[in-house]
């Protein structure tokens, strides 16, 4: 997780501020181009593994799919116009073809709740 401010960070957090987390063992659900929608869930070590015909398929975190608001979030201190905004953008847009696998992952580095785009009133942790 990246630095999110409040009590001095331990030395290992300010070695690597921007580190990605690992997504272990939660689920992703895909839309594919054709429509077909399902669920992915990553391994203990946070990898997809998965055997899908050639297409496009759209991953979403639950929340974003069942249209929710994000865990920890107070909703009377969301932005309904951009929360409609985020339910609407992928995590990852998966491309398999004959030759190539494209991944476009947008779950590498999350975001410290107070820097989450929707929030009316950001306030930075104590």
């Amino acid at each position: 997780m990246p630095y999110c401010g409040g009590a001095n960070p331990n030395k290992e957090l300010s070695n690597t501020p921007n580190k990605g987390i690992c997504y272990s063992n939660k689920k992703l659900i895909y839309i594919s181009d054709k429509q077909k929608i399902d669920t992915l869930t990553a391994d203990k070590n946070g990898y997809l593994k998965f055997n899908l015909p050639y297409g496009t398929y759209y991953l979403y975190e639950p929340w974003k799919y069942y249209m929710k608001i994000p865990k920890g979030m107070k909703e009377d201190n969301l932005n309904k116009e951009c929360l409609k905004e985020e339910w609407a953008k992928e995590d990852m847009k998966v491309t398999i073809s004959k030759k190539t696998i494209t991944v476009v992952d947008n779950l590498k580095l999350p975001k410290c709740p107070h820097q989450f785009p929707c929030l009316i009133t950001k306030h930075l942790p104590q």
